[in-house]
Order: C-alpha cells, then sequence, then structure tokens
C-alpha cells in the first residue's frame, strides 16, 4: 500500500516536471497544440467522434479552417453536380394538359356542319375537332373505325356493316347511337337541306336493326364509298326539331353539338354581326384519346396579309395556311417552324360556256390552253413550289394517265386556230369577230375574257401571268378578284364567272364524279365547268360500281382522254400545302393529308404545356 502511494506521487511529481518545462519553453496552457497533443495523449482513438467533432474549429489553424471550408463546399457542390446529373439523366419532360392554342384563319366560318361544310375551309376545320365519323383516316392515310368499334364490307360490295362504339356521348350528355347514324344520311338525302353530298348518297338504303347495329345497302357496288363515311355525324334528338328547309339558319350551324374531342365553348362578332373569333374547349368525356390541350381558338381575318402579321407579331400562335409569299419572311423568325405537305390538289382554269358564249367554240378553248406554259407560271409564280398537272387525276391515285394529251405552250398553232375562227388581229393586237348584237345586228366584238379568281398573292400573280399569256396570242383579258371569304358565296355557288381560276382539293379517294359528273354542275355541286357529257357520266357511273382495280383505272383514263378532248378547263399544277406553328406548340407530326384539315388527325398528341417524370 505504502510503495503504491508513493509510487502515484513519483507520477505525479514527474507530470508537473513536464509542465514545468513546457511552461518554461513559453507554450501557454490554453495553446491549441497543447489541447491537441493532450486530446490524443488521452483518448485512444485516432478519428473524432460525432460529439467531439463540434470542437473541430478550436483544433484547427485559421489556414486549416480555410482549406476545410473550400474542401467542404466543393463535397457540396459536387455532390449537388452528381445528383443533377442523375435526376437529368432518370427524368424528362412530357406533354401536360391545359393551355391554348390560337390559329389564325382567312375567311370565317358559316356551316359548322358536316353535311353542308364542303368547300369552306374554315368550316371544315373546326367540323373535324367537333364531330366524329363512322371511320376516320390515321396519320398515314388508312381508314380506321372512329365511331364504329369495328365493320364489314360483304363479297358483292354493296352491304357494309358497322357495330357502334357502346357509351359514346354528345356534347350534351345526350347518348349517341344508330338513329343519329341514319338521321344523318338521311338529312344528306333530303333535297331541303341542300347539302353538297346529296348525289353521293342518293341511292343508298340505312338500317338501324338496333341501336349498335347501322347497315347501309348499295344498289351497285361503289369502291370509294368507305371513305365517304369519314363525315360527321349529327345529334338527331337537336336536328330533328329542325325544318329542313331553315337547315342553313339553324344556330346550331355555328353552335354545334358533336361527338369529337373538342366542343363549342364561345364566339365573338364584330359591329356587323361577322364572327372575329371562335373558341373551342377539351372535351372530357371523349371516347378516344382525350387532346392535352385546353382550348383552340380560331381568329378571322379578311386576308393573308392580316393574317400572316398576326402570326409574326406572336398574336396567334399558327396559321391554317402560309401563302408562298410569306414563307421567307416567316422562315426566318426562329420561333415558328413550317410544314409542308402534298394535297391531292389541282389549280385550273373552268371555263362556263353559259357566262361568255365565246367559249363554246372549241378552237378558242383550246388556243387558249396552247397559249399557257405551265412551268413558265410555276417558276414565275410559286418557284416550282408544286408540279404541273395535265387531268384531273393526280399522280399516285388510282386511274392516273401518264399518257394523257397535253397542251404545250405552241404561240403559232395557237393563233392559227384563231384566224381560222374568224378571229383576226386589229389594232392594239386584240382579236375581234363580226357577232351578231343586241339588237340582231353584226357588230366588230373583241375576242374578251374576263378571268375571276381568289385575291390572294398567288392566285393573283397566276392570273397576271396566264393574262399575259393570252394577250400574246391577241386576247383581250380583264381579272375579277374576289376576297377568300367571298368567293364561295358571291361566285361558286351561283356559278357567277366565265373563267374561273380555283384550287380544287380532290380528298382521299381520286374520284372524279363529284367534280365532273353532270349532277353536280347546280345544287352546291363541285362540277366548277358545268361540264356536262352523257359518255363522261356512264364512265363515272361504271368506275364507281366496279370493285375491279384494273377495270376502274382503265375506265378513270377513258373518262380523262374525254375530258381533255372537250377541253371544259385548263389543268396548271398541283401545289404544295404549307401551314406554320409557333415551336412552343409541341407533339406535331408528319401527316398524310387529303384535305387542310387532315394537318388536326394527331391534334390530341398536341400540347403546349410539360412536367417532369421519371423515364
Amino acid at each position: 500500500m505504502d510503495s503504491t502511494i508513493a509510487r502515484l506521487r513519483e507520477l505525479v511529481s514527474r507530470g508537473r516536471l513536464k509542465i514545468k518545462k513546457l511552461l518554461a519553453a513559453g507554450v501557454a496552457r490554453n495553446d491549441s497544440s497543447l489541447d491537441r497533443r493532450l486530446v490524443l495523449r488521452l483518448s485512444g482513438k485516432k478519428l473524432p467522434s460525432s460529439g467531439q467533432l463540434k470542437y473541430l474549429s478550436r483544433f484547427l489553424s485559421p489556414k486549416e479552417k480555410t482549406l476545410v471550408g473550400i474542401l467542404t463546399i466543393a463535397v457540396i457542390l459536387a455532390v449537388g453536380a452528381i445528383g443533377v446529373r442523375f435526376v437529368s439523366s432518370h427524368m424528362t419532360n412530357t406533354a401536360a394538359d391545359g393551355g391554348q392554342y390560337t390559329e389564325a384563319s382567312v375567311g370565317g366560318p358559316r356551316f359548322i356542319n358536316p353535311i353542308l361544310a364542303s368547300s369552306n375551309d374554315v368550316d371544315l376545320d373546326i367540323s373535324k375537332l367537333v364531330f366524329s365519323g363512322l371511320v376516320r383516316t390515321d396519320s398515314e392515310g388508312n381508314l380506321v373505325p372512329d365511331l364504329a368499334e369495328s365493320f364489314e364490307t360483304a363479297d358483292d360490295g354493296k352491304t357494309y356493316s358497322f357495330v357502334l362504339r357502346d357509351g359514346v356521348t354528345w356534347h350534351d350528355g345526350a347518348p349517341f347511337g344508330a338513329s343519329d347514324v341514319a338521321a344523318t344520311f338521311n338529312f344528306i338525302k333530303d333535297p331541303a337541306f341542300n347539302s353538297p353530298l346529296i348525289a353521293q348518297f342518293r341511292n343508298v338504303e340505312i338500317e338501324t336493326p338496333d341501336e349498335r347495329t347501322v347497315i347501309f345497302r348499295l344498289k351497285e357496288p361503289f369502291a370509294p364509298f368507305l371513305s365517304l363515311l369519314t363525315v360527321g355525324i349529327m345529334p338527331i334528338h337537336l336536328w330533328q326539331e329542325v325544318i329542313p328547309e331553315n337547315a342553313t339558319r339553324a344556330e346550331l350551324n355555328v353552335k354545334p353539338i358533336g361527338t369529337g374531342p373538342f366542343r363549342f365553348k364561345s364566339l365573338t362578332k364584330d359591329k356587323k354581326g361577322a364572327i372575329r373569333s371562335y373558341t373551342l374547349s377539351k372535351n372530357n368525356e371523349f371516347y378516344g384519346q382525350k387532346p392535352h390541350l385546353a382550348e383552340m381558338t380560331f381568329v378571322f381575318y379578311p386576308n393573308f396579309d392580316q393574317a400572316a402579321d398576326a402570326l409574326t407579331e406572336r398574336k396567334v400562335d399558327g396559321i391554317s395556311f402560309l401563302p408562298l409569299e410569306y414563307r421567307e419572311s416567316v422562315n426566318e423568325i426562329g420561333s415558328i417552324m413550317t410544314y409542308t405537305f402534298r394535297l391531292p390538289q389541282y389549280t385550273a382554269i373552268f371555263f362556263n360556256q353559259d357566262k361568255n358564249p365565246v367559249l363554246k367554240s372549241k378552237a378558242v378553248r383550246q388556243s387558249l390552253a396552247l397559249a399557257i406554259d405551265k412551268d413558265l407560271v410555276l417558276s414565275e409564280t410559286l418557284g416550282f413550289d408544286g408540279v404541273p398537272v395535265h387531268g384531273p387525276i393526280l399522280p399516285g391515285f388510282v386511274g392516273f394517265h401518264s399518257e394523257i394529251k397535253r397542251y404545250s405552250q405552241d404561240l403559232t398553232a395557237a393563233g392559227k386556230l384563231l384566224d381560222d375562227e374568224g378571229w383576226k388581229l386589229g389594232d392594239g393586237n386584240v382579236r375581234s369577230k363580226m357577232l351578231p348584237g343586241a339588237d340582231g345586228d353584226k357588230i366588230d366584238t373583241p375576242l374578251s375574257i374576263t378571268l375571276t379568281t381568289v385575291d390572294s398573292q398567288e392566285n393573283v400573280s397566276v392570273a397576271e401571268t396566264v393574262k399575259r399569256m393570252w394577250e400574246g396570242i391577241g386576247v383581250q383579258v380583264a381579272i375579277e378578284l374576289v376576297p377568300v371569304s367571298r368567293i364561295q358565296q358571291d361566285k361558286l355557288r351561283p356559278r357567277d364567272y366565265s373563267v374561273l381560276l380555283y384550287g380544287e382539293i380532290l380528298g382521299q379517294d381520286p374520284d372524279p364524279f363529284p367534280f365532273w359528273h353532270s349532277s353536280q354542275i347546280d345544287n352546291g355541286g363541285l362540277n366548277l365547268s358545268r361540264y356536262s357529257n352523257r359518255r363522261a357520266d356512264q364512265l363515272l357511273e361504271k368506275a364507281r360500281a366496279t370493285t375491279d382495280s384494273e377495270e376502274r383505272e382503265s375506265l378513270y383514263q377513258d373518262f380523262q382522254d374525254l375530258l381533255i378532248e372537250d377541253l371544259p378547263a385548263i389543268f396548271l399544277y398541283s401545289p404544295n400545302y404549307t401551314y406554320a406553328v409557333d415551336r412552343r406548340v409541341k407533339g406535331i407530326e408528319p401527316t398524310v393529308v387529303f384535305t387542310p384539315a387532315d394537318r388536326f388527325t394527331g391534334v390530341a398528341d398536341w400540347y403546349v404545356k410539360t412536367k417532369k417524370v421519371w423515364r
């Protein structure tokens, strides 16, 4: 015991001695190096515990503190960068619901009604969004079921059976069924409705065994019939209350109820009552893929100048059609994307012989055709943004006639035809002829033509080029320009023109019947030349009835040979179709288009809002 106590005293004495030596060496009691050494001496661990870390700063020199701070920040930044990189590599932007798309259009709506909207692009655009047909075309141009769940065609080609989707509702909540389908086609067949589609369904019988089954029976096979059934279906519970004779005045034509992906929301009018804007909202009860966009608004302008300005000034997100003269300026704006498609469309010069008796002479019409250089028309007016055409069926479609008779420019031959017809050159390089006047006496009458066309730069440029070519053979030419918003009502329907420069869109099937059969001369038909030839009618009728593609092609070629021989029109070119959209609108993909409205085929995929999701 005594020896132990003595040993402890010796150790304490030695410790005191060491401390005194350190103090003597000038090391202060609170020196950090001494604290460190004492801590390490008394601790068996080399690394500090979590409880000891809070005292770390007491052991570091200023330089060490700075270094630790820098290292800490570097570690935080590195960890943050790794985290950001990980998140960015494992997350992506995807379409989100919501937002609005606004488009500029020229003209305005008249009949947002699928059985009346045949030639007004605005009507067709909005109808495609509001209404659905039994079938539709997909992005590749194939016919697929829409309101129909499935369909079958009988072997004889005369019976088409459809099973309808179950649970589809109209925008007002009423159930959709077979009675709506039957009513729509009966409305078309009723002359009182004045539908331009009447000739296509006149001899079609519709049966509805129950509310989910529709059967069409044709008297003869009709190859293009299925493509006709893309027409939108109308609600019988609303339209049955409308007197057919008043159909064109019904409010449902501007405030429609359909089954499509968008529904009518609102419209605005100017002081004169013209519709200036038209807004659709998303149909949350739509049976198909629901759109991302919450709203689509169409703003209407009287001409393309104002519509293009609205796009470049970012007042709208897109323009329904971008004429060639605006493409260069629009392409210079990086925020705008242009989309170009080849439409089944041709631009032609249509002769209305009833309005100008001079045109009844086939020699005069031939001379006018021989005076035109189609390649020069394309190069001067469209910059070759299209291809020359020589007949009513375009390349790539059944019945295209590569060996069809062509009228290449031959001024000598054109002049000789007119000379032989008695049209002699006189003063001012204008041809004239002695013709009976109003009182029966013959007077010297100039060879004069009025060329009517839409007031757009492309059409005006083409018209002026054609005028120059016709004047080169001694024809006196006046150009009549009509606003695009008035051409349908003022000129096309009443056929109030003698020579018309205009474009016709042919649709999915190349069937020329709607454009050249004599039944389509009046009642809103598309026979703009008022062409009537019994043999041509028979060929068109027979081609419609056959299911043999080779026979159909042969019949179409015979028809085209006859048409070009009669020369009721001069076919000029098939232009490209271009529309432009702000790049903030995503999801627009290339698609096959048969009408301008087909640009909306994939509208359910369009979006302006995005969200982050894990890959």
